[in-house]
């Protein structure tokens, strides 16, 4: 069996240690009454004014555990248990009952919610709520002068959910006290709940144990009509068992399948649960269905001898054919077993990651810990791992699939550390690309009867760009050429208003969808004026979906550009020239030569209608513009007569390499950057759009100073940092860094996790907005600040032949040791700034002449691949 008892007692020591050291407390705070652990866990103590989270399980299964204590899952649209509002009844829960002279008992939840007043919540002074988050499991800790409560949460290789309590006896004499717990699966194909669902869901105890060894199984059962001609029954099981020591015994057990009778009725709720304070249900109820909502719940009373301990484990796990429920019931729930699943957790999660690690020293900058900045390395790679593989409705709402665009931008980070697992997910995405080359904007995957789910068809113009630079870096990185041989499918369009496709019995090659897609790009240009690409629905940037607005009625769309959009195409062009030319340039010869001519088309039609100059002879480049170049967005006279800056034209000027044909553009676009500055990082636009602005889409019903509507949309600010960094601006860069990475001292307001990237800052005083976010885990800020610190600050450039290793010229960190396990070669970068004035390098201790980059200004090394050969490559850098 696992050592439940001194896991719990070696994190409560952790934590008295640190909180009881103020200096060491500082030197591991996050905003939000958060910490970091020395072992790289988390210690949330709770807060009223946010919330931090944790994703469990494999695979695109998400069960997410929330330090509040509230608990949700779901892989894709099937909902395991449904979520919970703060302030709401949850649908997981765990309590103690400490018995009263009265006869009666007193509630004590062992989850920071529900919060059942002064005798339950921490506000009386008597209970100690917190919580600590690890990569493999969740612990929430409750302390009470007599009992020591541990719960431990995590999620199997099979997507089971396991729940160990651990109570422990404080005292050297015999304790009593009752402890229950609390489950409402749901198990259906819905994201809500309606008044129909309790009609086709039952549950049954089964097997309570007649000599009181053991507590009883519940058996769930949930009838779902797909269709009128397909039913599907889902089948949920929760088994447990319970351990004592010695001198310890179980007095009674209680269970019910009844809400009504764990509550007390239609009128009461977990908050003040009837069943807790009396310390029974009543009559025995054996089965519930139908009338009204049916639970798991139960109540162990326990007699603890000094300093004695209960263990009890719960295994929650569904799928199973109806027919085999009753007999898996039967089956004994092992702790070691349990034990063993952890571990093997633990020991895939040391495989997949510790390959791929950072550790920096000595920061120049206070706001920057060296030991958060690494501890928080370690989430962000997880961050970008969960967005790489999601199955969609990760923030469970019926448009709430799985992005293209999304998925493509974090898999361009996910790439660098599991390529394979890369390579599985930009295929199965590619298979939702229409027979012309459109990307969907967002799929969802097909159910287990083969039906196909929902799509978004809306025709975000971008959705094929991200594609095809993914593709080209995963090449890059990996030299997998013979991914582009790789045979996958289209699905085509049915039904483009809802959002209904079918697969087709076409399929073809990676690289034949590559052709296709960028036909589809440079096809959708205004070929009769600027040569730019259309914004159609819209680009990048959801909220400013007005562009592509026709002014003729009878047409949806009309000649409305999206720069960034285009210079994101342009950059395609480069990529599919540079990847043909590696392939065959003879065989090749015709399409290069296309896309160069696209390429220039697309260069001189940014130059002529994308810069606009000011009275003043300054210069600005728009975000976009209107149908047929009727007005204009980011220019010096805007829809609503406003002059405006928009962080992503300028920043992929840089980006898609225009700069160099243009550096005298540098200027202009430092100066946006300049203006477009806040507390929080560049904002998406300066000044925000008030609400009724003209033929700019539904930005205007944003509040000012939120989302993109004049805040700090992290995802824009790390586009502007990374053309920072491409310009040889290292410091400015790492000043906008220091502003958006969440652990900061900067954000005491931030209502989300503060060891993952959040979305969003919004700043708004007069709306009572200062630093809180819309949200996190699932924002693609994530992958842009893992690929600038693997690209620009750690400075590994993959090419096609070779690696670039360039670290940035100035960074707040004077050492650092970054490694990287690639093309089966463990490589390792050491950088020193000894401020000895000139870079020298040195690979596995011979010394090595750099070249000079004049753009980045810096002096960077160049490594062929074929001496990856090796096995291992140590580089030292010293500045």
């Amino acid at each position: 069996m696992d050592n439940l008892k001194y896991k719990i007692e070696t994190i409560v020591s952790e934590v008295n240690t640190l909180l009881s050291d103020q200096s060491k407390s500082q030197e591991w705070a996050m905003p939000g009454s958060t910490y970091f652990l020395p072992d790289g866990s988390i210690l949330a103590l709770p807060r009223d004014s946010g919330d931090s989270r944790y994703p469990y399980g494999p695979g695109g299964f998400n069960f997410w555990v929330n330090a509040s204590g509230y608990m949700h899952g779901n892989e894709g649209l099937f909902s395991i248990f449904l979520r919970a509002s703060h302030g709401q009844e949850p649908n997981i829960a765990f309590f103690a009952g400490i018995p009263q002279e009265s006869g009666s008992f007193k509630p004590i939840s062992l989850l920071p919610v529900p919060c059942m007043g002064a005798d339950g919540c921490d506000a009386s002074g008597s209970v100690r709520h917190y919580t600590v988050l690890d990569s493999e499991a969740a612990y929430f800790i409750t302390e009470l002068p007599e009992f020591l409560f541990g719960l431990r949460v995590f999620v199997t290789q099979d997507k089971n959910l396991c729940f160990s309590l651990c109570v422990l006896n404080r005292t050297d004499v015999v304790q009593n006290l009752c402890v229950s717990a609390y489950l409402n699966p749901f198990l259906r194909n819905q994201i809500y709940e309606t008044s129909e669902d309790n009609w086709f869901k039952e549950i049954e105890v089964l097997n309570t144990s007649k000599d009181l060894k053991q507590p009883g199984s519940f058996l769930l059962t949930v009838h779902e009509d797909k269709d009128r001609h397909h039913t599907i029954t889902h089948t949920g099981l929760l088994r447990q068992s319970l351990v004592l020591d010695g001198n310890s015994r179980l007095q009674r057990y209680e269970a019910t399948p009844s809400r009504h009778q764990y509550v007390g009725g239609v009128r009461s709720s977990l908050h003040t649960a009837v069943s807790l304070r009396s310390g029974t249900f009543g009559k025995t109820q054996t089965i519930c269905t139908f009338t009204e909502a049916a639970i798991m719940g139960d109540l162990l009373h326990l007699e603890l001898a000094p300093q004695g301990e209960a263990r009890r484990d719960l295994l929650f796990s569904w799928g199973h054919k109806a027919e085999e429920g009753p007999t898996l019931a039967q089956q004994s729930l092992n702790p070691t077993s349990i034990g063993l699943e952890l571990k093997t957790l633990s020991q895939e999660n040391i495989r997949k990651h510790a390959s791929f690690s950072i550790k920096v020293t000595e920061s120049r900058d206070a706001r920057l810990q060296p030991n958060i900045f690494n501890a928080f390395f370690e989430y962000l790679k997880r961050q970008v791992e969960f967005c790489s593989l999601i199955k969609g409705y990760i923030q469970l709402s019926p448009n709430s699939l799985i992005g293209i665009r999304d998925v493509f931008q974090a898999l361009e980070g996910f790439l660098f550390w599991q390529p394979d697992a890369a390579r599985a997910k930009m295929l199965e995405a590619l298979g939702f690309t229409a027979p012309d080359g459109r990307c969907f904007r967002q799929y969802s995957l097909p159910t287990d009867n083969g039906t196909i789910g929902r799509m978004d068809l809306r025709p975000f113009i971008d959705q094929g760009v991200w594609v095809i630079s993914t593709l080209w870096t995963y090449l890059c990185v990996t030299g997998d050429w013979a991914f582009l041989e790789q045979k996958c499918g289209y699905h085509k369009i049915t039904d483009e208003e809802g959002g209904h496709v079918e697969p087709t019995n076409e399929s073809d090659s990676v690289l034949e969808h590559l052709f296709k897609i960028m036909n589809y790009l440079l096809d959708n240009r205004d070929h009769d004026k600027t040569r730019c690409v259309l914004a159609l629905y819209g680009d990048w940037n959801d909220a400013l979906d007005g562009l592509g607005i026709s002014a003729d009625p009878n047409k949806e769309y009309g000649s409305g550009v999206s720069v960034m959009a285009t210079l994101q195409v342009y950059q395609n062009t480069q990529e599919m020239i540079a990847l043909l030319e590696r392939l065959d340039p003879e065989k090749y010869a015709k399409k290069i030569e296309h896309y160069r001519q696209a390429a220039n088309e697309i260069q001189d039609g940014l130059k002529e209608f994308a810069i606009v100059e000011g009275e003043d002879g300054t210069k600005r480049i728009l975000h976009g513009w209107g149908d047929a170049y009727a007005y204009k967005v980011g220019s010096f006279n805007d829809p609503d007569g406003q002059a405006r800056d928009g962080i992503t034209s300028n920043a992929f000027w840089v980006i898609a390499g225009l700069i160099q044909k243009h550096p005298e553009l540098s200027d202009s676009i430092l100066n946006a950057f300049g203006r477009l500055d806040s507390k929080y990082g560049y904002k998406t636009f300066e000044p925000a759009f008030p609400e009724g602005t003209k033929g700019v889409g539904r930005i205007p019903k944003l509040p000012p100073g939120t989302a993109e509507n004049g805040a700090a949309y992290i995802h824009a600010t790390t586009f502007g940092i990374m053309a920072l960094f491409m310009m040889g601006k290292a410091r400015e860069a790492w000043e906008q860094f220091v502003k958006i990475l969440p652990f900061t001292p900067l954000h005491e307001n931030l209502s989300h996790s503060p060891f993952v990237m959040p979305n969003s800052y919004g700043d708004n005083p007069d709306k009572w907005i200062d630093g809180q976010n819309m949200n996190d885990w699932q924002t693609g800020s994530s992958n842009v600040v893992l690929k600038i610190l693997i690209r620009f600050v750690f400075g590994y450039e993959p090419d096609t032949t070779g690696v670039w290793i360039q670290p940035a010229h100035w960074s707040p960190f004077k050492t650092f040791e970054f490694q990287l396990n690639v093309r089966d070669c463990l490589v390792r970068i050491r950088y020193s700034d000894k401020q000895v004035g000139t870079r020298s390098f040195t690979v596995n201790g011979e010394a090595r002449e750099g070249l000079d980059d004049t753009s980045k200004g810096i002096q960077k090394l160049w490594i062929d691949y074929r001496e990856f050969e090796q096995g291992q490559i140590d580089i030292c850098v010293v500045d």
